[in-house]
Order: C-alpha cells, then sequence, then structure tokens
C-alpha cells in the first residue's frame, strides 16, 4: 500500500519521485521511487525529524530498496537523491513512517458469546490516532484507548452469533501501515445456561 505521498521535485533535469510502501517487518520499510532520467544510481538518506537526515546508503541504479534498524514507537523521514557523472540531485520529497505494529499479547485469550470485557493488548509501535479491527465481523469495538506505545485497552463486545475459534487482530497506525496477529484471542463458546427462579413446590 503507496502512502499518498507522492510530489514531484527537478534539480538539474533529475526527475526523482519517492514513495514509501508499507513496512514488511517490524523495524523495517520498503522504500520505491520512480525512476529519473538520466540517473546512473540513487541514494537512500534518512533521520529521526524532518529535513534532518544522517549518513545516506548508496542503492545503485534500482528504483526500490529496504531500511532496516527504524527505532521503535518513533517517526523516521526518507528522501532520495539521483545522481550522475554530473553530481547530486536535489532532495525528493519526504516521507515518513513509523515501523509496522507488532502485538505480541492481549489481557484475555478468549471469551463466550454475549461477553462484554475490556481486553488490553500488547505490543510495541502502536501510534496515536491507530485503529483496531478484529477479523470476526460479530465482535464490536465500543471503544478504544492507547495508553502508550506498548498497550491499547478496548472495550469490546462479542456477539451472540460471533463464529467460534480464533479471531485475527490488526492495528492500523494512521499512515495505513499495519501489524496483524492471529491466536491472540478466540471465541469459545455460548454462555453457561442457568436455572432462573427455582421455588419449592411441595407447600400444602
Amino acid at each position: 500500500m503507496f502512502f499518498q505521498l507522492i510530489s514531484r521535485l527537478s534539480v538539474a533535469g533529475i526527475l526523482v519521485v519517492a514513495a514509501v510502501i508499507a513496512p514488511a517487518f517490524a523495524g523495517d520499510v520498503n522504500l520505491s521511487w520512480n525512476p529519473s532520467s538520466g540517473a546512473t544510481g540513487y541514494k537512500v538518506h534518512s533521520g529521526g525529524s524532518a529535513g534532518n537526515y544522517g549518513p545516506f546508503v548508496d542503492v545503485g541504479n534500482v528504483t526500490q530498496a529496504t531500511y532496516s534498524g527504524m527505532a521503535d514507537c518513533a517517526a523516521t523521514y526518507f528522501a532520495v537523491t539521483a545522481h550522475n557523472t554530473a553530481g547530486d540531485s536535489g532532495f525528493s520529497n519526504e516521507v515518513s513512517s513509523w515501523p509496522r505494529p507488532v502485538l505480541s499479547g492481549t489481557s484475555d485469550a478468549e471469551a463466550q458469546r454475549g461477553d462484554q470485557l475490556n481486553l488490553v493488548i500488547t505490543g510495541m509501535n502502536f501510534q496515536p490516532g491507530a485503529s483496531l479491527q478484529f477479523s470476526n465481523p460479530d465482535i464490536a469495538i465500543n471503544s478504544m484507548t492507547i495508553d502508550a506505545c506498548g498497550q491499547i485497552t478496548s472495550s469490546i463486545t462479542v456477539g451472540s452469533s460471533a463464529a467460534f475459534g480464533p479471531t485475527e487482530i490488526s492495528v492500523v497506525n494512521p499512515n495505513g501501515v499495519t501489524g496483524t496477529a492471529a491466536g491472540l484471542f478466540s471465541v469459545v463458546g455460548d454462555p453457561l445456561p442457568n436455572v432462573p427462579n427455582l421455588r419449592r413446590t411441595d407447600k400444602k
């Protein structure tokens, strides 16, 4: 999924267009850009704040690369330059991303149909403004709070017709980067029956 952050910059006749694809793994991000006419190679620049880049990586004459080692719970900013015998272009447009969310545990591993509970989800890289999704459509999210970069608390209701079995849980950061985990939460059955209004019937 491409971020919608594509713009164009022309410097000395070289056109560079950069875009970010959602990270493939936690801590990694795939970068992709359109080829520049006359370019013989590209350099990827990254940094921890907008417009402030550290050492670049010369990735050769390719139009995509994977950047590894992103810091947890923080944005990394990227730009690309093209080069040839005349020198380097200016920076492309800048894009940024947090690492992919990672889900590692839940406070409750299972629930029954009809249950309403506060589910605490632990992990990493839960960005402010992220959303929560369950693959089981009959699990309703009543509310959600991002307590910290590594914790979400959500009030959920398991519907009376929710399918039994495990459900995938996904955290979607505001830029669309998604982390999904299976096997952390399951719907296991119907509520236990009860016997209401027991009475004695031997009275005369």
